[in-house]
This record gives structure tokens, sequence and C-alpha cells, in this order.
């Protein structure tokens, strides 16, 4: 199997049995699952399908082959190609359309930064912000929380933004399921073809 000498953080789009996008995994991982048969390669070109004899057969060459090795994985004796795109062989599931609430949730939405400051927050270390404060009325929801560091949650405090002079960088937002699976991450051209874009427009 898979024996890399290094461990890709490239991402590669998740498609359920009936092409939906619901997750996106490392490239290992990706390739972990065609190699046992729980899910296939797509070419983005073709929509033709691989198993992971065929897609060695066809997209992998010898270890001290040439290559462009960004485009490939190393393994014991071979080089093989990073997919792109998998399709799961028996998961025809989709999470539900609606986003429910969670905290890792706004975590991701908000792409790790304060949206006050913009500083970089750790998930250790991260706060929940109501925009409007609870004690008068704002409710744990998409739409009235943010990250926020946590000099910027003790700063504004029991106020409203304006109150206390700080501009969000945005204005929070339910997002979408496809939003959520990119957020975060480096969108291949090809995923383009299995992503709806008007749910990825807005910029998390």
């Amino acid at each position: 199997m898979v024996d890399s000498h290094r461990v890709s953080l490239e991402r590669v789009l998740v498609l359920n049995r009936i092409w939906q996008p619901i997750a996106t995994v490392v490239v290992k991982q990706a390739l972990t699952l065609v190699f046992r048969q729980r899910a296939r390669v797509v070419c983005p070109e073709s929509y033709q399908m691989f198993d992971w004899a065929n897609w060695l057969s066809d997209k992998a060459v010898r270890s001290d082959a040439h290559v462009i090795e960004h485009d490939y994985i190393r393994t014991a004796h071979l080089q093989v190609r990073k997919p792109e795109v998998i399709t799961l062989a028996k998961y025809a599931g989709y999470p539900n359309t609606g986003v429910p609430y969670s905290r890792r949730g706004v975590f991701e939405r908000d792409n790790g930064q304060c949206q006050y400051c913009g500083v970089y927050v750790h998930k250790r270390a991260m706060t929940i912000d109501h925009v409007l404060p609870v004690s008068r009325g704002g409710g744990t929801n998409w739409t009235n929380c943010v990250l926020a560091c946590q000099r910027c949650n003790h700063s504004k405090s029991d106020r409203t933004p304006g109150e206390a002079s700080m501009a969000l960088a945005q204005e929070p937002v339910q997002p979408t399921r496809d939003q959520l699976i990119l957020s975060g991450v480096n969108m291949h051209e090809s995923w383009k073809a299995f992503i709806n874009e008007r749910h990825v427009k807005v910029k998390l």
C-alpha cells in the first residue's frame, strides 16, 4: 500500500456515490480509500472512474522516472499521480443542506481569524463573540456569532460593535455546506465541475 516518504497536505474532493461533494481529505487518505475499494478516482476531464489497479496502470510511473514532483506522491517503488477528485463506492447520503450551528463551524467559516482585529486564533484559544450580546437578546446562531481573539472579546465586552467602535471584518452569515467543505482549502480548478460556484462566491 502507499508507504509515502512524505505526507501531502493537499486536499482531494470527495463525492458521494451520486456525485455530490461531501468533504475533502488529504491525498494519502484518498489513495487509501481507493486502495481499499471504498472509492474510485474520477478524471475531471473525461469523468472516467478508476479503481486502484487501473489508476496505477494509467497514472503511475517508476520511482526513478522524471516527473513534475508536485503532481505525484512517492511510494516505495512507484510515483503515483495525485487524484484531485474521488467518489465513494457505496455512500449515497448527503449531509443536511442546512448547516447546524457549531463553534467549530464558526471557526471554519471565519478562517480562524478574529473578526475584529484579523489575528489568527488557535483553536484552543478561540472565543465566540455574540455581536448583539446575549444579555440584550442576541442569539447563539450563525448570524450573531463570530470568531474573536480573547483580547478583542474582552475589549468589546457587553456592547455592540458600534458601541465599542470595533468594526467587523464581514457580516456573519450562515454558510452553505459547500462553503464549509472548501473553508481554508486551496480549490483545484477541476473541482468547479462538481461544486456549485454560487455557494462559494462569498469569501469565508
